[in-house]
């Protein structure tokens, strides 16, 4: 009984579990069928953006972030972004009225910023002085007004209202130098506009002296003033007032000349102050040791993305100060003959320089032998030049370019031989991922080792690199290699080793 019992409890089970067949089949069918979709991280989200802003997508990259904000307010990359993207919108130079319109966004928006506290003290800095140029890039007006809010600004520090003086007072020479530079007489209209500007300029010069009197800047805008005031006095036929004022002149001149120097010496006297360390992706790849790299990952690092989107470009306050031209020297007189100058060398036409444009790539070029040295023989498009120290070579989208450095003991031991291939592969890589990364907001660079092999007795390694950015994969081939009396660094750029016209290139290397 307890046999027959068994076996029917055995016979229920697997009766079970055949039921239970065409529901775990429906179930993961239905798993199959309907994939769950998780939720972007915030970093996703962010570097989507970041792709979109890079595409010129000002409008949904905007609208992404702006989505983030909703689920994190908080978020400072993103409060950023939105600011970089408001900035970049703009249109440098056009007065149109919609460019105006984003320049006025901006500034709301930058100004809003310059009082969060989502901002450090140094980055707030940093919009406060890229105000600046956003208010220039709405008018010349709304920025010598914005120069005087913050040169009558009594919570500003003394020294830097006397760069916003100096500021007023370069503008207010140019406003007259652009009137009695132009031509010999002017109108009585110009000329009072010309006196007005140098009057409202030297008022400015003296209100930052009497902020600080040993600013050269400004000593240096009151003295190319009083030159303007000089010339002014002589298109009035005042010549006692001309002479005055060039005295004056003369003597603002030597004071600015006398703190420029002071100023240039101690700064020569500081102590060198190092630079910030350089903490890209690319900086972790050491270019002197010797082991085998067989991978490598590097990628734009999301601070770095938002660094360069937050503010756009390195602007200073100099950069503001209209531009004192230098007078010309007059050629001295000699019956020697002079020299013909030496013309800088010319980069030769259809060596792929940028300005040629990507057609000479694309074009499809018959085939021909070639020899860099005479110890390596390789098959290259018929359109090979050089361009210091590389040979370069394209045709059908495909670029070669093959560089080589003497090997001067070739009886060195395998080791040694191996290393320098490994090295040379690291500072390839190095310097390649490094210009990439640093190129967009999102870029990917990888590099696999494919394959070590020997030629000729030499060792060869060869490596797959692809570039990734946000539109676009391209994928290239590095190969490293020992000859006899060189070692070659070759780079294959746009393909990779399965394709027929890469596999046609390596196949026709050979060494004598």
């Amino acid at each position: 009984m307890l046999i027959a019992a068994s076996v029917s409890t055995d016979v229920k089970v697997k009766r079970i579990l055949v039921s239970l067949i065409p529901i775990c089949v429906f179930l993961i069918g239905c798993a199959i069928a309907r994939p769950t979709n998780p939720v972007k991280s915030t970093e996703q989200e962010i570097r989507a953006a970041l792709c979109e802003l890079e595409r010129n997508d000002f409008v949904n990259a905007q609208n992404s972030i702006r989505t983030v904000l909703k689920s994190a307010p908080e978020n400072v990359y993103a409060q950023k972004i939105l600011l970089g993207i408001l900035t970049r919108a703009i249109k440098v130079g056009d007065s149109s009225a919609e460019n105006k319109t984003r320049v006025k966004t901006a500034i709301d928006a930058y100004d809003q910023a310059r009082n969060s506290a989502v901002f450090t003290p140094k980055e707030k800095t940093s919009i406060d002085r890229y105000l600046l140029f956003l208010y220039g890039q709405f008018s010349e007006a709304e920025l010598i007004a914005e120069l005087k809010r913050r040169a009558i600004d009594q919570r500003r520090g003394g020294s830097e209202r006397v760069d916003y003086y100096a500021a007023l007072a370069s503008k207010s020479w140019d406003c007259s130098f652009q009137l009695t530079s132009a031509k010999k007489d002017l109108e009585k209209a110009e000329i009072e506009r010309a006196i007005t500007c140098v009057t409202r300029g030297l008022e400015y010069a003296d209100l930052g002296i009497a902020l600080d009197a040993n600013s050269d800047s400004v000593w240096t805008y009151k003295a190319t003033l009083l030159k303007e005031a000089s010339k002014l006095a002589q298109f009035d036929n005042n010549s006692a007032q001309q002479g005055v004022y060039q005295k004056q002149s003369a003597e603002a001149e030597k004071r600015s000349s006398q703190l420029l120097s002071a100023r240039r010496e101690a700064e020569e006297r500081e102590p060198y102050k190092a630079g910030d360390e350089d903490t890209s992706p690319a900086s972790s790849l050491s270019t002197h040791d010797t082991s085998e790299l067989t991978e490598y990952h590097a990628e734009t690092s999301l601070a770095d993305a938002v660094k360069d989107v937050f503010i756009r470009g390195d602007f200073e306050l100099s950069s503001l100060l209209a531009p004192i031209p230098i007078p010309e020297e007059k050629p001295q007189v000699t019956t020697a003959p002079r020299p013909q100058a030496m013309e800088a060398p010319r980069p030769t036409k259809g060596c792929f320089r940028e300005i040629d444009g990507e057609a000479q790539v694309q074009e499809r070029r018959e085939w021909k032998q070639f020899s860099p040295d005479g110890d390596l023989t390789v098959d290259l498009p018929d359109n090979v030049c050089q361009r210091y120290e590389a040979f370069l070579a394209a045709s059908e989208g495909v670029m070669y370019t093959i560089t080589s450095v003497e090997r001067p003991a070739p009886a060195v031991s395998p080791e040694i031989v191996d290393g320098v291939i490994n090295i040379s592969a690291r500072i390839f890589i190095s310097f390649r991922s490094r210009t990439w990364v640093g190129a967009g907001l999102a870029n990917v660079f990888d590099v696999k080792l494919l394959r070590k092999d020997y030629v000729n007795g030499e060792p060869r390694k060869t490596y797959g690199y692809s570039l990734v950015s946000c539109s676009k994969r391209k994928e290239n081939v590095l190969v490293v290699q020992a000859g006899k009396s060189h070692y070659y660094t070759i780079d294959i750029s746009g393909a990779n080793e399965t394709d027929p016209r890469v596999q046609r290139f390596i196949k026709s290397i050979s060494f004598k």
